[in-house]
This record gives structure tokens, C-alpha cells and sequence, in this order.
């Protein structure tokens, strides 16, 4: 896992240097088709990269974009009606059934199909009309790393090429930034293994981010799950505002933490409030950022710092990041 934490960098720079003259063909396509929607189809870590996606696409493209539930699909038979629409799909193996499932009736159905997967002959390339390989590389751990920022850096580099013009190649510019960024972020991991280690005590937490940083807070609470045993929860600042906070509060305590994620943008005086209420509550916090970078680009630093944390976790905890218990690489849901 750590290994694969600090192959980051190479990873996402590999994908840029090899996949932008593609992404970019795909966007000029999707402006000369018109598609004004996007439905994203993925599981857990890569559901969250679709969760940046949604706000990505939304915020950057004015694009509406949305989650699928593959079981509409798969376990229900209903057919879409996804004419006009993008369908993604993304998968760190490309062997889920669902995925691929939703994928073959989306093309069926005339949408623009797409997979973003590292294994560019997986059945989910082969259901897609269009594919962008990840070039993450063989990744052994459980715990997903660099594809998840790989899917990230996919999904930005096809809203560069979809919004194209100044705007596009101002996103690809911020985005060739990112692997230097991602060096920068994995500078803390000393700090980060300090501040895990003295909170050995830590059994049960929230995870909590705004905005962009709301899928990182997703996913920092699987990676706590996975590679340390955590009891995790992911949450959104806002909605931890209309009740869960109470909850906090009666669970502070010697197990209990609550782990920030800040970012620079809209929602951190939001984030900070709900820290003062915690705070206020005798919760012990963990804040993390935010990064010095743009609030869109704030996933990527996030995300590390997220892994550095749940990696440091474990070992304080002696356990073995890279056989979770119960726990298999690919997991494979209809």
C-alpha cells in the first residue's frame, strides 16, 4: 500500500503524457453531439472518483451529472432511457458485472458510452464505444490507491476536453501541476505518521469535507475501514449540521475522532463551523488541509493525506495494510 501511496505522482503524469490527445477527441465529440447529462456507474473507491466527477463536471461544464444504481439494471431489469446522455463507467479492474451491465444497455440504448478502467481488455472496455486506459500499472494492494487518483485524473482531463476552447486548456494546464502537487503532499507523511500514532486510540470516526472535498471524506473513511479497522463514516459538513452532530457529541469519548478534510473554496466556512461545534463538545479533531491549491484540484492532495492517514493507522495499530481481513481485490456484484 505504501508503495502504490507514493507511485501517485509517476501515475498521474504517465496518464496526462498519454491520454490527453485522446480525452480531448472525446470532448470535441461530446460538444458536437450535444450531451448535456452524464450518469456515472462505479463501487466503492471508484464510486467516490465518481462523486468528484458529478461535482466536477457540474461546477466546471454546467453539465448535470449523476450516480447510477446498477441494481435498476441488474437486479430490477428495468431499461434506461439514455438517449443523448454520456454513461461512464468506472472500474479499477473492469470486471464488475453490474458496471458492465449498465454500460451494454446504455449503448443499446444510443447513449455515448465510456470506461475508465486500468485494464484496457476488461469486459468493461469491451461494453464501452470508448475507453481511457488509467496506465496506473498492477496494483496489489486491497486498499485502492493510485487508481482512484489515476480515475480522478481521467475524469479531469475529460472535462478539460469537453469544455475545451480557453477554458479546457486552462483546466489541462492546473492539471499537468497535479503530480508535482501530489510530491508535495506526500512531503507529510512523517507528520501524518506522528499525528496517527498518537491517536492509537481511535476505534470509531467521522470523516468530514464540503464541496470537492465531500467524495475525499467518502473515501478517506473506506481507506480507515480497510487498512485499519476503523468504524468509519463519511459526511457531508452541511448535512452533519442537521443531526448527526448530536450524535457526535454523545459518542466524545477516549474511541471517538472526528477527521476533517479543508479545502479552499466555498464550503470551508461551513467545515470550520461544524470543528467549533465539535470542538466545543470535547471531540478530539484531526484537520487535514487545506492545500494550497485551487478548491477543483483539492481531491488530489486530499486524497493522499487520506491514505497516508489510514496506511499510519494501521501499522500504529499493528496491523497489516495489505491483507485486510475479509477483504479481496476485486469483488464482483450483479
Amino acid at each position: 500500500m505504501r508503495r502504490e501511496i507514493f507511485e501517485q505522482p509517476e501515475t498521474v503524469a504517465r496518464l496526462i503524457d498519454r491520454e490527453t490527445t485522446r480525452a480531448f477527441r472525446l470532448g470535441a465529440e461530446l460538444r458536437r453531439r450535444q450531451v448535456r447529462f452524464a450518469l456515472l456507474a462505479a463501487r466503492g473507491t471508484s464510486d467516490h472518483a465518481a462523486t468528484v466527477g458529478k461535482y466536477l463536471f457540474g461546477c466546471r461544464l454546467g453539465v448535470a451529472a449523476g450516480l447510477a444504481a446498477p441494481s435498476i439494471v441488474t437486479l430490477y431489469k428495468s431499461r434506461l432511457k439514455l438517449q443523448g446522455a454520456l454513461v461512464i463507467g468506472i472500474s479499477q479492474s473492469g470486471r464488475s458485472p453490474d458496471i458492465v451491465e449498465v454500460l451494454r444497455q446504455a449503448r443499446r440504448s444510443g447513449a455515448l458510452t465510456l470506461a475508465l478502467t486500468n485494464d484496457a481488455s476488461s469486459p468493461l472496455a469491451a461494453a464501452a464505444r470508448h475507453t481511457l486506459p488509467l496506465h496506473a500499472g498492477p496494483e496489489r494492494s486491497v486498499a485502492a490507491t493510485k487508481t482512484f487518483t489515476a480515475q480522478l485524473a481521467g475524469l479531469y482531463l475529460l472535462a478539460a476536453g469537453w469544455q475545451g476552447g480557453r477554458g479546457g486548456e486552462e483546466l489541462l494546464a492546473k492539471l499537468r501541476e497535479v503530480p508535482e502537487e501530489l510530491v508535495d503532499a506526500l512531503g507529510l507523511d512523517e507528520d501524518i505518521a506522528a499525528r496517527m500514532g498518537h491517536n492509537l486510540a481511535l476505534e470509531r470516526c467521522v470523516v468530514i469535507g464540503r464541496g470537492f472535498a465531500y467524495p475525499v471524506a467518502l473515501e478517506t473513511a473506506l481507506k480507515l475501514k480497510e487498512a485499519a479497522g476503523a468504524f468509519a463514516e463519511g459526511a457531508s459538513a452541511a448535512d452533519f449540521l442537521h443531526g448527526p452532530i448530536g450524535m457526535a457529541k454523545r459518542q466524545a469519548g477516549k474511541s471517538f475522532r472526528a477527521i476533517l478534510l479543508l479545502s479552499r473554496g466555498p464550503g470551508l466556512p461551513t467545515t470550520r463551523r461544524v470543528a467549533r461545534r465539535l470542538r466545543d463538545a470535547g471531540v478530539p479533531l484531526l484537520e487535514f488541509g487545506p492545500p494550497p491549491v485551487p478548491d477543483e484540484l483539492s481531491p488530489f492532495p486530499l486524497a493522499v493525506w487520506g491514505q497516508l492517514a489510514a496506511y499510519h493507522l494501521a501499522l500504529a495499530k499493528k496491523r497489516d495494510p495489505d491483507q485486510p481481513e475479509g477483504l479481496r481485490k476485486v469483488t464482483k456484484t450483479k
